[in-house]
């Protein structure tokens, strides 16, 4: 199980954010942050790895290269690391303020639960009929 944080809009729409490491963040990098609404990291993003493959380009001797490779593979590392983080900043920027904290396989599981925990218990519920 995964530790979910939830988030809900003043509209009610809610979203969940995992606590921890981010695959999609790592494997993903700027087309994740595309798919999450992070523009700013995206194009920043987008700005270095096409400069750094510029550089080695232009470079006969590989080394910036291989430098290029490592500074990409910091830059994911940076991503998994992240990316769950921003993610929260953005919802917090988005006025989404923290509700709850779920304990889920999956985001979609975590906001089910979340929503289920909010109702209350119909069976634990009791209904008393009068008659005259």
């Amino acid at each position: 199980m995964k530790t979910f944080e939830i988030y809900q809009h003043t509209d009610g729409q809610l979203e969940a954010v995992k606590q921890g490491w981010n695959w999609p963040a790592f494997f993903f990098g700027a087309f994740w942050a595309l798919s999450c609404r992070l523009w700013t990291i995206a194009i920043l993003t987008f700005v270095v790895v096409f400069a750094v493959s510029m550089a080695g380009a232009f470079d006969d001797s590989g080394m910036i290269d291989v430098m290029a490779n490592i500074a990409c593979l910091g830059l994911y590392v940076a991503f998994g690391l992240n990316g769950n983080q921003w993610k929260r900043r953005h919802l917090i920027a988005r006025r989404y303020q923290l509700v709850s904290t779920v304990e889920s396989r999956g985001v979609k599981q975590a906001i089910t639960a979340y929503r289920e925990k909010r109702q209350p218990q119909t069976s634990s519920v009791r209904t008393h009929t009068f008659q005259a």
